[in-house]
């Protein structure tokens, strides 16, 4: 897009011929570098007589393996506030929705969705999200797998304007719900890492500013840690317990506005692109605030209630010592 943008309602720009102007120049050698050209291709547009039964067929296959991992897989599965999700995704989609979240394994995307009623295993209403393309996509058959079941082939570290964005944007443009893990990689610390720039450009340069959802959840890390000798995901339905909760809906709307009318009267690319970079910055430290709050407020309530940690000495007693 350079240093052009979106704007809401009728006749904005679309970043679709920029998602296909990036798609033609990818290299197509090798059988997996023409793979993967033609399904970046057909996932971008999605329109091929073909692709709803089959992404359909992929992701219902997907739901029944993780809603049973979900049920069987946890001693104790803690959902909190899903409605504020599933009433955004149920009601009359006039813009589109994005969710942010954690990330805390290489299986949050898909089990963190097996807790989504069934009802909503359908392509219009299951998430876009951005995959690891070196993890994802090594093979024609997993490029296959991974593009019908709707994971945008994203390269970590190639910035903003990467051919996953734009598809991230064109899908936007389309009303649909793409999900984000605005870390950018695996965090098993104890913070938040700072959320990347990208998901604040989805939200700035969609042509309707997307409904924001910010999702937090815990108890994935132990499922696939990193580090682990033989990265196999280990459910354990007597230890395992999954905390998920779920936000209040975020409308930017009005930062956006503003934005893009300090943005029309500037004069030069360069005063455009650091106003461009500010707004990119505060939209996505807002959005991590939103992930980090309800962080601490499953931090507050899985902590022990004040009178039993006061009964919890802080030391243990010296027994060669007098009382």
């Amino acid at each position: 897009m350079g240093t052009g943008t979106a704007t809401d309602g009728a006749g904005a720009a679309s970043p679709g011929g920029r998602a296909a102007e990036l798609i033609d120049q990818l290299p197509r050698g090798s059988w997996q570098e023409r793979s993967f050209a033609f399904w970046a291709g057909r996932q971008l547009q999605a329109t091929d007589r073909w692709w709803q039964p089959l992404s359909a067929a992929v992701l219902g296959a997907t739901s029944a393996v993780v809603s049973a991992a979900v049920a069987l897989g946890f001693r104790n599965v803690v959902v909190v506030d899903l409605h504020k999700l599933t009433d955004v995704l149920e009601a009359e989609r006039t813009r589109p929705i994005i969710t942010v979240s954690n990330h805390e394994s290489g299986v949050d995307d898909p089990l963190l969705w097996g807790i989504m009623p069934w009802r909503l295993w359908t392509p219009d209403n299951t998430r876009w999200t951005m995959g690891a393309q070196e993890l994802l996509y090594k093979t024609p058959p997993l490029n296959a797998f991974f593009a019908l079941g709707q994971t945008i082939p994203t390269i970590r570290g190639a910035g903003i304007h990467q051919l996953a964005v734009e598809i991230g944007l064109h899908k936007l443009n389309h009303n649909k719900w793409v999900h984000v893990f605005p870390e950018g990689k695996i965090n098993q610390g104890p913070g938040l890492l700072r959320f990347k720039w990208g998901v604040g450009r989805l939200v700035m340069e969609a042509e309707r500013t997307p409904v924001v959802v910010p999702i937090f959840f815990s108890g994935l890390r132990e499922v696939l840690p990193l580090r682990q000798p033989v990265p196999v995901p280990w459910l354990n339905p007597f230890k395992r317990e999954l905390y998920v909760r779920v936000g209040d809906p975020i409308d930017l709307s009005a930062q956006v506005r503003e934005w893009r009318a300090a943005r029309s009267v500037l004069d030069s690319p360069e005063a455009a692109a650091q106003l461009d970079r500010r707004v990119r910055a505060a939209i996505s430290e807002r959005l991590r605030a939103a992930v980090d709050d309800l962080k601490t407020e499953f931090s507050c309530a899985s902590a022990p209630p004040p009178e039993a940690r006061a009964r919890q000495p802080s030391q243990a007693p010296d027994p060669a010592k007098p009382a």
